[in-house]
């Protein structure tokens, strides 16, 4: 077969692109057979898979992303007889010539739509609906986000396939020779609570505040703060100098990928209640570094924690806080969460979903 992969995000943030990464390296590796197409918006993303005999990396042009995806995508399927177009990122074209695999993380944009910008919200009911009506097969990473699709956005539930995704192999129990050289370049303390995520409403860092502040005459641990701003993001920054919690709450940004790991192992808790995650990259990474998680008993923390965190309210800052301070006093509690975390993480791999992956693509 001949199959095109859309790439136009790879040099994006976030766990959309760790998905990518993983699952394109892994995919490239297993099959030495089939033909790969990597499409890019721009030069600077090519040389990303050279290694691999099989691939052919292109830069693909449009003035913008619907003309790229729904113009210039199929016009260079069609030219170069392509078989299959796969889009690890939430589009595909509509009308093209072959069969389309997309890719959808979950059901955020219909299940929790107030979160997000008011045209992303219009585009996403629009256009979600005729990608799941569209495609040949749809890839989606819980059997919640599989609910989520054939019920808010029509699609046929036989077409849906869920693969679940894994985590960064980077993170593992580290020696501390290497957490210390980490701790030292951001002069982080013996113990603290970690949060890592992209900042949007989604993310439910406000309530995560609201907690903290109600935690911070009983424990002396900081609230350190890893990832980026996305959208609506300002008001969650607010709320720290509202309540006083500047001097309590660091933010360290964006930091490599080879770093994050050592994070993980120093945080006594990892605490993300987000609303809604499609899968939730960073509890398998927390859990593999063995660092107690606390995440949301909405979206999909029950389907990919299980048993091995403590599954909280996303809504009640009070439930958040009575989480986090279990973990922090309870030393038992700590361990035991330790312990299943890590077994956890283990029944999660990238080749796994590649070689799911790879069914599904020889199936059509």
């Amino acid at each position: 077969m001949k199959i095109g992969v859309m790439l136009r995000h790879l040099e994006e943030k976030g766990g959309i692109v760790v998905y990518t990464s993983h699952l394109l390296h892994e995919l490239l590796k297993l099959d030495t057979h089939n033909q790969y197409f990597l499409m890019y918006h721009h030069a600077n993303l090519l040389g990303h898979f050279a290694a691999y005999s099989n691939v052919t990396e292109t830069v693909v042009s449009a003035p913008n992303k619907l003309l790229w995806d729904q113009i210039a995508v199929p016009r260079f399927a069609k030219k170069n007889q392509l078989d299959m177009i796969y889009n690890p990122k939430l589009s595909i074209p509509i009308f093209t010539h072959c069969k389309t695999v997309w890719v959808m993380h979950g059901g955020a944009q219909v299940v929790v739509p107030h979160v997000f910008k008011r045209f992303d919200r219009w585009y996403f009911t629009l256009a979600n609906k005729l990608y799941a009506r569209s495609a040949t097969a749809i890839i989606t990473m819980t059997h919640l986000g599989a609910e989520a699709i054939v019920t808010y956005m029509g699609a046929d539930r036989q077409k849906v396939h869920v693969i679940y995704e894994a985590f960064n192999p980077l993170c593992q129990r580290l020696d501390p020779a290497v957490t210390q050289e980490v701790q030292a370049k951001y002069q982080l303390p013996d113990s603290f609570i970690l949060f890592v995520g992209g900042l949007s409403p989604l993310k439910n860092f406000s309530n995560l505040l609201h907690a903290y502040h109600r935690l911070q005459a009983d424990i002396p641990h900081p609230l350190v703060v890893v990832g980026f701003n996305r959208w609506k993001f300002s008001k969650d920054l607010d709320l720290v100098d509202k309540l006083g919690l500047s001097e309590r709450v660091r933010f360290i940004g964006f930091i490599p990928d080879e770093e994050i790991p050592a994070l993980y192992n120093l945080a006594e808790v990892f605490a993300f209640p987000s609303l809604y995650e499609g899968f939730g990259i960073p509890i398998l990474e927390a859990m593999a570094c063995g660092c107690p998680v606390v995440t949301s008993k909405t979206g999909c923390g029950p389907e990919v924690a299980g048993e091995a965190a403590i599954l909280v309210d996303p809504y009640s800052p009070d439930d958040i806080a009575e989480a986090i301070h279990t973990l922090v006093t309870d030393g038992e509690r700590r361990q035991n969460l330790r312990e299943l975390g890590l077994q956890r993480a283990e029944q999660f791999s990238w080749r796994k979903c590649a070689q799911q992956t790879l069914d599904l693509f020889q199936s059509l």
